[in-house]
């Protein structure tokens, strides 16, 4: 259930706000979109008495400018290309999406 309208949502990733434009490409049609591109932390403990840390993009944006988003589509971002390796809605009309550059 989505707790915004979609004029909300739209509003919020804005590029004269918080959101950045993106050019994303599923099953081989590319369409404009807004995003909000993130570098996530991360740290992975292999057992070995130390951490591996790092960043991942992640990109954020409306469920509904990504509809039949799938692993192995990608996305432009300040000409960057990312492949998506995962896709994760949050059942509220927002979609991030992990990424991996090119």
């Amino acid at each position: 259930m989505a707790l915004e309208s979609s004029a909300d949502l739209a509003g919020y990733f804005e590029t004269d706000s918080h959101g950045s434009s993106a050019t994303i490409t599923i099953n081989g049609s590319g369409s404009s979109i807004n995003v909000i591109l993130n570098k996530e932390y991360f740290a992975i403990d292999p057992g070995l008495g130390m951490e591996v840390e790092g960043t991942q993009p992640v990109a954020t944006g409306r469920s509904s400018d990504m509809t039949n988003v799938e692993i192995g589509d990608t996305i432009q971002i300040s000409s960057i290309t990312y492949n998506i390796v995962n896709v994760q809605p949050d059942g509220t009309g927002v979609t991030a999406l992990v990424l991996e550059q090119q």
